[in-house]
Formats: C-alpha cells, structure tokens, sequence
C-alpha cells in the first residue's frame, strides 16, 4: 500500500503483480489450515487403536481426595490371657488360622488348679454341712429353743462359705471348668484356654511347658469379617466432609480394584502436626481379602452431576491449555482418510478415569471424536505445523 501510494507510475506494475500475491497468501493459508488438523489412512487409523464416539453424558462425582489405613474396632480383637498362673501344656492352633468363639487355643497345667478343685470339693462339703446347721438353728431359734447367738453364728458361717463356693464357681467356670463335673467327683489335670470371638489367630506368644503369669497376653485374636478404615482429611477440605458420605478406595496389593465404604464419623479436632480430621468409614470386606494395617488411598464423594465426559486419554494438555479431537471420515481423491481438528476446552472434575468436558464452542449434534491417544494426536499435528513453518 505505501509503494503504491509514493510511486503512481508503478500502479499498473503492482496490480500486475498482485495476483500472483493473492495467489501465494492463498496458498499459505491453505497450508495454515492444513496443519490445524491430522490426517490419516484407514490403516493408519487401525494400527493405532484409536477409538471414535460422540460425545456424550455421564455422571460424574466430585470428591476429596484422602488417605490413610484400615484398622479393627476394639470390639474386633481379643487379648486371651490366663486368670491363674500354670504352664502350657498344649498349644492347639498356629498363626492364621481360624477359630470359633469357644474353641480351645491352648491347655493348662498347674498343681493350684488341681488345688483350686480340691477347695472347691470341700468347700461344696462344708456349705452342705453349714446349710444343716444354720437351717437347725434357724427352726430352733424360730421355735424359742435355741439361742439368738448360735442361729447368728450359724447363719454368719452359711452366708461366708457360700460366698466362697459362689466366687469359686466364677472362677471354674473362667477356666472353663464344669462344677457340674466336680460335684460328681471328676477333676481335671488341665484346663482348656478358649477363644473369646470369632476370627483369626494373629498373634501367639508362647510354647508349650512355658510357665504364664496371670494377664500376661498369650495369644491375640481378630475379627477381620468387619474392618474399618481410618482416613485423614485436612483442614481445607474439612467443610465439604460430613456422615454418609461414599468412599472409594484401593489398597497397595491391588490398586485397579475399588472398593466402597460409608463415613460413619468425623472427627471434631485437628491433629496439631499435621492439621487433619480424622474420618472412619465403614467398608464391606465380605471376600476377607482386606486386612488391618493395609495403606488406603481413597475419594470422598461430595456430590454428583450429569455433565459431558471423555475418558482421560482423549485430552492432551498443550501449554496451559486443554484439547480434544473432532474426528471425520473425509473421501480424499479414491480412498477415505479420518481428519482431526483440535477444539480446545475446559476440564472439571476427574473421576473414575473420565473427565468433565466444558467446550468453548458449541458441539453439533453427532459430531464424534478421538476417545484415546489424543497425546499422538497433538504429536503429529506439532510435526505438521513445523515442517509447514520450515
């Protein structure tokens, strides 16, 4: 424009020179345009598995993002202790197996439990010939024939003796002792330590002739049939976190599989060091596959909602800004080739391997797209755009 201004002699020359500039910035757009989409053969398509829909609706879920471990509620453990001091005679069980509430882990041996039967017979023999007495008394006294003093001697005597029989009983029926047998005139040599609850042997911490005190913790039980998991939630994220709530997780020894559990509490303090809630969840752990101590990484789901999605692969990062690929099966000369045409977009939330789709332009009804490998996508359409730049 300038030369033609400045030098009108030249204005025929430069119009006969525009076409062949019109013609060239023709071709340099079309060039332009031709590297802002792919282009590739049927088989080219194929080799690469790429993968093609429409665009469509799904419900995705918002979460927050927690981890942590899974742990057994007291009520799931058990500590089997002995109440008197004896030696092992027997163990019964190994480590890992499973056991039944009442089934023997362990037997007993000890001159005072032989002794405690001992007492216990004559104690029953005493109480029988104390009872006499203080019912004699009693009818003595009742009839103003005996003394106030004897019946009360009598009946102080009935009334210690049967408290001793009475604590006695507890005791054998602790070590699993049948007074019943007793009675009868059968004792025992040893006694059988049982198990509390159901579950697993998870810990044994003696042997056999080993001499146990009483308390002392000989071996532990757990009930892995209901685990809890036990979450951090920091401070940040706190406000969105409530009872009910779904929680998806995996575990370390399998991280493709998800499992579900529901908040059943949320803590109401912070943890000074690291500024987090702790949260429990309820889990189902019906196939017995989870156990306490395993890592947890887990979402907490906040809320849901229908909106468009692709999966992760069908968006590529270019920058700081989001693509997917509009694709169309195009007749190029006498064989057919896909196109595609990078249309930026907006994400929301990431859930379950997908990802919300917000366009920046409208999409038309049934237009289809790349749902994988969109990374080779913005790959080939870079080398396009060099070697149309070179």
């Amino acid at each position: 424009m300038k030369i033609l201004y400045t030098i009108p002699c030249l204005v025929l020359l430069a119009f006969a020179c525009s076409a062949p500039q019109e013609e060239t910035h023709s071709s340099h757009e079309s060039e332009h345009e031709h590297a802002e989409e792919v282009h590739l053969s049927l088989m080219q398509f194929e080799a690469m598995g790429l993968e093609i829909d429409t665009l469509s609706r799904r419900v995705m879920k918002g979460f927050v993002e927690t981890n942590g471990h899974l742990i057994l509620p007291p009520q799931s453990q058990a500590a089997v202790t002995s109440i008197v001091g004896a030696n092992i005679s027997s163990v019964e069980v190994i480590e890992g197996n499973k056991v039944n509430k009442g089934q023997i882990l362990a037997y007993l041996y000890h001159p005072n439990l032989i002794k405690l039967q001992t007492e216990y017979a004559n104690k029953l023999n005493q109480l029988d010939l104390a009872e006499q007495d203080y019912k004699r008394q009693e009818r003595l006294y009742n009839e103003s024939v005996g003394s106030g003093r004897e019946f009360q001697v009598k009946k102080a005597e009935y009334i210690s003796l049967k408290g001793s029989v009475e604590g006695m009983e507890a005791q054998l029926e602790l070590l699993s002792i049948s007074k019943e047998d007793l009675k009868a005139g059968k004792f025992y040599n040893r006694v059988a330590l049982k198990s509390p609850i159901n579950g697993f042997v998870q810990h044994i911490s003696i042997r056999t002739g080993q001499y146990v005190e009483p308390a002392e913790v000989l071996f532990e039980i757990s009930q892995n049939d209901h685990i809890y998991a036990h979450f951090k939630v920091f401070e940040s994220n706190i406000q969105d976190v409530r009872e009910g709530q779904s929680v998806q997780f995996t575990v370390e020894s399998d991280p493709q599989k998800q499992h579900k559990a529901k908040i059943i509490s949320v803590g109401k303090t912070f943890e000074d060091e690291t500024k987090a809630v702790n949260i429990y969840a309820d889990l189902d752990n019906e196939d017995g596959f989870l156990l306490p101590g395993m890592y947890a990484r887990g979402q907490i789901i906040i809320n849901e909602e229908t909106t468009y999605a692709l999966p992760k692969d069908a968006v590529v990062m270019d920058g700081e800004r989001y693509y997917i690929f509009m694709a169309e099966l195009v007749q190029e000369g006498g064989e057919k080739e896909w196109h595609f045409t990078p249309m930026e977009i907006s994400i929301g939330v990431t859930y379950d391997d997908w990802v919300e789709i917000r366009p920046h332009e409208e999409v038309k009804k049934g237009t289809r797209f790349a749902r994988n490998n969109a990374y080779y996508l913005i790959s080939e359409l870079m080398k396009e755009e060099a070697g149309h730049d070179h």
